[in-house]
């Protein structure tokens, strides 16, 4: 099982200087490889960050949280946040479940704010401030995303707009999936976007591409388009970093292919974000 690092350092003129681990789509579920996470925490714990950042897609569908298995993965993520602060933002599969061709929302996440602490932060359209860093988790109407396919519409414009208007000093948003940033470049539309100085999403599964390609793109994306281009690695959007991560898993239960997520790595980003 390989373990695809990226490390990024990030200049700022900003008093900020931490550094963060980024990771996302565990997609925690039914026969689920623990001997994965208890890697991944292995590496942070070299790594020691000051803040580990997870991006969405914590379960694959909600029926694991009445499972006997998952109680490994709270107790997982216990651990995680004895250790380290701990921000959380949340992905499509937190939120919807798929009945036939129709996707339900789910609003119940008490699983989560269960275990809540001072060093678990649950960002649900909420801003985490300390330390001159403001923390910034958006999550859309997941629900409305689906039924329209509008990846860039102005109700998410709107919702995040008011989310990041009027923030002081280093403003890190947590934003599932970056495709609201990055297509017909959406950023240049939303209100405050340039008050963000870096933005860490997930989503993608790296375009289901190795980690050892070059390049931002990828071999088919989420929305089963092919060839997408900004699915990993870093881009520059106006004053903004944006990290992509690949993911702990690339292949969710309902693909049926679980088997061949031990081919691709799992990737944990490290920012260095220091100030110049």
């Amino acid at each position: 099982m390989r373990m695809d690092k990226k490390v990024y350092d990030i200049n700022t003129y900003k008093n900020c200087n931490v550094k963060i681990v980024q990771i996302s789509d565990i997609h925690f579920s039914y026969n689920y490889k623990i001997s994965r996470l208890r890697n991944v925490l292995d590496k942070i714990d070299v790594i020691n960050p000051d803040y580990v950042c997870i991006v969405g897609d914590l379960i694959d569908e909600y029926d694991i949280v009445s499972s006997d298995e998952f109680s490994f993965f709270i107790d997982w993520l216990k651990r995680l946040s004895s250790k380290y602060k701990v921000i959380v933002s949340l992905g499509n599969h937190d939120f919807i479940v798929k009945k036939g061709k129709k996707y339900c929302e789910i609003l119940d996440i008490d699983w989560l704010l269960n275990i809540k602490n001072d060093n678990m932060i649950i960002l649900n359209n909420e801003v985490y401030s300390e330390n001159g860093i403001n923390f910034i988790g958006y999550n859309p109407d997941f629900k409305y995303y689906y039924d329209f396919k509008e990846k860039n519409s102005i109700k998410y414009n709107n919702e995040l707009s008011n989310l990041i208007n009027n923030l002081n000093g280093y403003n890190i948003l947590l934003l599932h999936t970056p495709s609201m940033i990055t297509v017909n470049d959406n950023y240049k539309i939303i209100k405050g976007f340039n008050l963000i100085d870096l933005v860490l999403c997930g989503h993608t599964h790296g375009g289901m591409i190795p980690s050892f390609f070059p390049g931002s793109f990828g071999i088919v994306s989420p929305y089963k388009s092919l060839f997408p281009k900004c699915v990993r690695g870093k881009k520059r959007y106006g004053k903004a970093d944006l990290l992509i991560s690949s993911g702990i898993v690339k292949l969710s239960r309902k693909s049926n292919l679980t088997k061949l997520n031990d081919i691709y790595s799992y990737n944990i980003n490290v920012i260095n974000i220091k100030k110049i």
